[in-house]
């Protein structure tokens, strides 16, 4: 070899040294600092969420904007918010704050959500309805561009429903969706060892494969949640659960399609909906903004961050498995 090459072989190897030196830092950051900094962002958020939910409402009497926006899931701040643009306890807090709040004439939810899980769906369209009773207020609602499945269940506690004409919405219905990696398992020597005290404890494990009387149990139980989303249709829409299940079986709907099933109450643009509201209430639509500029440039960072460090084959199935732990039960688009 040359000088030269010499040369170009020791920066080769002193850049692949380098390389692993990194990786292994990145890897050791993002196992220990990252989460830490993770568990000081939802600290942050937290005090700033209180703070921000401490001001005021409107003195003048207002109608409360409330979006529905992103997947519907049962939890709050960076978590939830870097997931999927959706704070639950923020949603329920604030409707509590605007029963209590007597200048507040009325909610309106913008809905543009494809749905989540049926727990907290139910959890805001309940707390919704306890707003009406407690108050005998009217809430609204306006589909935007999505509006299926568990959006469309929170919108039954609407006392009218208007939709963009582009809007898909209805889907009604829901699924429990798991993994069987078995035959991964066995093609890779991995065995899930399981200890349970009966054949039907520990069901939708991933490693397991189902057993017919163990598929029969949850479709028993999806059975069951789907009674109960047909009778919250029903009760919104004032049909019958047979007329529910006959008009939409699970299928998503253009906002033509809604209406002419009865599902949907108009057609407009949202700035058309906005200007009947206003002018017929003769006040203001008042929202309150949940999330803080500040807030979403730590979001931002954090995922830029958590992009950058790199993640072991061990991190990416743990990630998997901690994601897929337990069965949920889901009323989302599809």
């Amino acid at each position: 070899m040359s000088k030269k090459q010499w040369i170009w072989l020791l920066i080769a190897v002193a850049v692949f040294v380098a390389a692993g030196v990194i990786s292994v830092a990145m890897n050791t950051w993002r196992s220990n600092s990252l989460a830490d900094m993770y568990g000081s962002m939802s600290s942050l958020y937290g005090g700033i969420a209180s703070a921000e939910r401490e001001l005021a409402l409107p003195e003048e009497p207002f109608l409360a904007k409330i979006d529905i926006e992103g997947t519907i899931v049962d939890g709050d701040g960076v978590t939830a918010l870097a997931s999927s643009g959706f704070d639950l306890d923020y949603i329920l807090d604030y409707i509590d704050r605007l029963t209590d709040c007597e200048a507040n004439q009325g909610i309106v939810l913008f809905v543009n959500s494809g749905g989540g899980e049926i727990k907290a769906s139910d959890e805001v369209y309940l707390k919704l309805m306890d707003y009406k009773r407690a108050t005998g207020r009217p809430v609204y609602a306006y589909f935007d561009g999505t509006a299926c499945s568990g959006a469309y269940y929170i919108a039954m506690a609407a006392d009218s429903i208007w939709a963009n004409r582009n809007c898909v919405c209805v889907n009604i219905g829901v699924y429990i969706e798991t993994y069987n990696l078995s035959g991964l398992f066995e093609k890779y020597g991995v065995e899930e060892i399981m200890i349970r005290s009966s054949e039907n404890k520990g069901i939708g494990a991933i490693g397991q494969e189902w057993t017919e009387e163990q598929l029969a149990i949850y479709q028993s139980i999806v059975d069951l949640y789907y009674d109960q989303f047909l009778e919250v249709v029903a009760d919104g829409r004032g049909m019958t659960k047979d007329q529910v299940r006959t008009l939409d079986d699970g299928r998503e709907m253009l906002a033509a399609q809604a209406l002419q099933a009865g599902f949907i109450d108009g057609i407009c643009r949202w700035s058309e909906y906005e200007d009947y509201l206003v002018n017929t209430a003769g006040m203001t639509l008042y929202e309150e903004e949940p999330g803080t500029e500040m807030f979403s440039l730590l979001q931002y960072f954090y995922g830029k961050l958590a992009a950058l460090s790199p993640r072991s084959e061990i991190e990416i199935v743990r990630d998997f498995m901690d994601k897929n732990d337990g069965i949920v039960v889901m009323a989302y688009a599809g």
